[in-house]
């Protein structure tokens, strides 16, 4: 008949939800084994994509007009900043049908190749799209492959592109999802018409990639095939999978989402767990992970709190710092880098205090991202966990290290008090890095020698990062 059976594929993703919890229990010591694919290699990111960060912006909550013309207004702000890489959130029309709010889910999409008329016209992005290379940064957008809204322009003509229940009734396969229904992925000419989608807009708008909403929901064959295309089109497109699963790299993409270190760290924030297992966990998954990854890691997106009122403003900058000098790429959900602490709704109009933005938030933000700039260890250089000594355990530390640069992290994102720390630095690295000359990024008058190393004290929340040249 062509058509899936909700409990048939009920039963699929229940398999894929539950190898997901097995796979992160695995990153947390408790379950399965993962798969290793550490032996295997994937296409690298494009440079621009490995060397960036990631700027999330959700068009219509970014100024109070909420359109593309409005935020081409702000790029001289994001290009202050450091960041080389806008990320879109889903710019398409929104379905009516079930909808969600006043306006909507942008994940409720209406029409794949169309423009939400809120936003703008095809010029005005366009020409948001020219202006950002203008100035040497680069643009992805989201794509949603999984699911549509109820009355997408598809379903009068091609009623077979979607997921329908025993009764013939348009479904889904997540209840509380009532503003979508899915796609069939058992069509062919379905297939074909995503894969012509995600074609078009590289084509008509030359966007530089895309974040796929629920990657792991979508056949993996399906990715397979249609990555390839794309990158036949557009060799050095960035894509990132919006789920935590190495398959999904085998299969085209080059980064995915580490859920797994971004709860690992509110345990951490929470007293629940301490530094150094955050430090183990990076090390486990990326040994697990085929070669050239480039996993997004992140301290809030769009479906959690803000950062700052996860981590609190006496942990903000350790934790930062954190994720800007372990591997893989760092995003900032627009907002977060001026202490925005109410998260935006995806179902009404909102839109970022600017006049109140946190100065020294910021400066953070921009000195992080200068800092990855600077040393190109954070970007290229490879990970090595360093064994510390401590009273009670709290303190972790690591260094980041490639044929030019070299660096010295040294943390505590607990609130325990005070510890002497002694670093304990194997006798391989002491002959490679022998009088190296290490300084403070933030204060270059404090030299240390890489060697083995004793502090006095690492402070609760508190993230030391010494840099230097090989």
């Amino acid at each position: 008949m062509g058509k899936r059976m909700k409990t048939v594929r009920g039963i699929w993703l229940m398999m894929i939800i539950l190898s997901l919890v097995l796979y992160c229990e695995k990153k947390h010591g408790t379950g399965r084994e993962l798969q290793d694919f550490s032996q295997e290699k994937i296409i690298p990111a494009p440079v621009w994509a490995n060397q960036g960060v990631i700027y999330q912006v959700f068009p219509r909550v970014f100024t109070h007009e909420g359109d593309f013309k409005a935020l081409q207004q702000k790029l001289d702000y994001i290009q202050r900043l450091g960041v080389g890489i806008i990320w879109l959130m889903p710019i398409y029309p929104i379905g009516e049908e079930g909808r969600k709010g006043t306006i909507g889910s942008p994940f409720s999409i209406k029409n794949f190749r169309k423009i939400n008329f809120d936003y703008g016209t095809k010029e005005d992005f366009q020409n948001l799209v020219n202006e950002i290379h203008q100035r040497n940064m680069k643009m992805i957008i989201g794509m949603v492959p999984n699911h549509s809204s109820n009355d997408n322009n598809l379903m009068k003509d091609h009623p077979g592109w979607f997921m329908q229940d025993s009764l013939g009734n348009f479904a889904r396969e997540v209840d509380d999802w009532s503003d979508i229904t899915d796609f069939n992925y058992e069509n062919p000419e379905m297939r074909q018409y995503m894969k012509e989608t995600l074609i078009y807009w590289v084509k008509e708008f030359d966007v530089d990639g895309f974040r796929c909403d629920v990657a792991g929901m979508v056949p993996f064959d399906f990715w397979n095939e249609s990555l390839k295309s794309l990158r036949e089109v557009k060799s050095d497109i960035f894509l990132l999978a919006e789920w935590e699963d190495p398959e999904l790299l085998m299969q085209g993409f080059n980064s995915d989402y580490d859920w797994t270190l971004y709860h690992l760290l509110k345990d951490i924030r929470d007293g629940k767990k301490k530094t150094a297992g955050a430090i183990s966990l990076i090390q486990e998954k990326d040994s697990s992970y085929p070669k050239n990854s480039l996993p997004m890691r992140f301290l809030e997106n769009h479906d959690e709190q803000r950062s700052l009122h996860t981590f609190g403003r006496d942990g903000i900058e350790s934790y930062a710092t954190f994720i800007f000098t372990v591997p893989g790429i760092p995003l900032i959900y627009a907002g977060q880098e001026i202490g925005e602490e109410v998260k935006p709704s995806l179902f009404e109009k909102s839109e970022l205090v600017w006049t109140k933005a946190d100065s020294s938030l910021y400066r953070m933000y921009k000195n992080l991202i200068r800092l990855r700039k600077d040393y190109s260890c954070f970007t290229g250089g490879v990970f090595r966990p360093l064994q510390t000594k401590t009273s009670k355990g709290s303190v972790g530390a690591f260094i980041r290290e490639d044929n030019e640069t070299v660096a010295l992290v040294i943390c505590n994102l607990n609130s325990d008090m005070a510890e002497k720390v002694l670093i304990n630095i194997n006798g391989e690295l002491i002959d490679r890095l022998k009088g190296i000359q290490l300084k403070n990024y933030q204060n270059s008058e404090d030299r240390i020698t890489l060697t083995n190393i004793t502090f006095d004290q690492i402070m609760p929340f508190n993230t030391l990062v010494y840099v230097g040249e090989q």
